[in-house]
């Protein structure tokens, strides 16, 4: 009995250490044991759910995946508009000591670089869709980014913008600008556009927004006045787009934004850059520090800056400004080069 006891004792203990044996010498958490491939772990920053950022959040996924060198595992983080959820997201990315992250925006690019810096951290931090990063102390300078963030910075041309607005309306008086100021530099594009409407003669009557509740009660005194609404690229207010459609249905007034997925969602003219653009070029310089060992401070931020004009053409006619047949045709079964 006891020689049973002792033979039994005695498996159990091997079993132990063959387990603990391969536990040891199990495939590294970065490794894959099939493959032989590199396993990267990346957190992604977004600020809100909404089309455009999701785009954002595509491009970079595809992209990276898409040559099969390595391999990547994301974790989205969402802080649904809220700045206290998405510090407490932060917390706990820096706890994980992701490989790096990408923040989708200016609040999340700012927060993730604040949050980093205090807790003495420097996981790469690659941002997507930000204007003026060095205005944002995001980086010391767009050549020369001295530090551990890198990344895709927004620009603008409003002045091509307005000038396409008055080609395609010639008897442009007055625009009526919906946004909500406390978005990271929305003030200062609110500024551009007055000082370029300003020397075409155009008035620029804006209208600020918190909350995308305030919308109807706030545009509603004035779209009798304007010939155009127009949009930023501005979360607030694109997020209540559908009221703004409405109004400007009910009225016969114009609604441009400053996107192009806007006139999916009913506005009439639609001007930028295709949101998923920035994740790939994101997704470049991911690559860049992932893949080659380069560090974010050896790879300078760049832009996308490939402008577009979308057209819906069911909302132009709704909105007043109906195209000629033979233009309706070229836009419906054309394709610009």
């Amino acid at each position: 009995m006891k020689k049973s006891l002792i033979i039994i004792c005695l498996l159990l203990g091997l079993s132990f250490a063959i387990a603990e044996f391969f536990q040891d010498k199990s495939i590294d958490s970065d490794t894959d044991a099939t493959t032989n491939q590199k396993l990267f772990r990346v957190a992604i920053l977004t600020p809100v759910t909404h089309p455009s950022l999701e785009q954002i959040q595509q491009g970079f996924c595809e992209t990276l995946t898409h040559n099969g060198i390595d391999r990547y595992q994301f974790t989205v983080y969402n802080a649904q508009g809220s700045q206290t959820l998405m510090r407490s997201e932060l917390e706990e990315m820096s706890s994980k000591r992701y490989d790096l992250i990408f923040a989708i925006g200016t609040q999340a690019a700012k927060m993730s670089k604040e949050v980093l810096t205090k807790k003495h951290q420097t996981t790469p931090l690659v941002f997507a869709a930000v204007p003026n990063p060095e205005e944002h102390h995001l980086v010391q300078s767009e050549s020369t980014p001295n530090g551990f963030v890198t990344g895709i910075s927004e620009i603008t041309d409003y002045s091509k913008q307005m000038d396409l607005l008055a080609h395609l309306k010639p008897d442009l008086k007055s625009v009526l600008l919906v946004y909500d100021p406390t978005n990271a530099g929305l003030d200062r594009d609110r500024i551009i556009v007055e000082n370029k409407l300003s020397t075409m003669g155009i008035r620029l009557i804006p209208i600020e927004v918190f909350k995308t509740n305030e919308i109807k009660q706030k545009v509603s005194p004035f779209i009798h006045e304007v010939d155009v609404v127009m949009t930023l690229k501005d979360n607030t207010v694109v997020a209540g787009l559908e009221t703004l459609v409405k109004l400007c249905h009910t009225t016969q007034t114009l609604l441009m934004a400053s996107d192009l997925d806007s006139p999916l969602k009913g506005a009439a003219i639609g001007f930028g850059v295709k949101e998923y653009d920035f994740g790939v070029e994101a997704a470049k310089k991911a690559r860049l520090i992932l893949h080659d060992g380069l560090s974010p401070h050896q790879i300078p931020v760049t832009a996308v800056d490939q402008f577009k004009l979308k057209f819906n053409t069911l909302s132009m006619a709704q909105q007043g400004l109906p195209l000629d047949p033979f233009l309706h045709y070229l836009i419906e079964n054309g394709e610009g080069i």
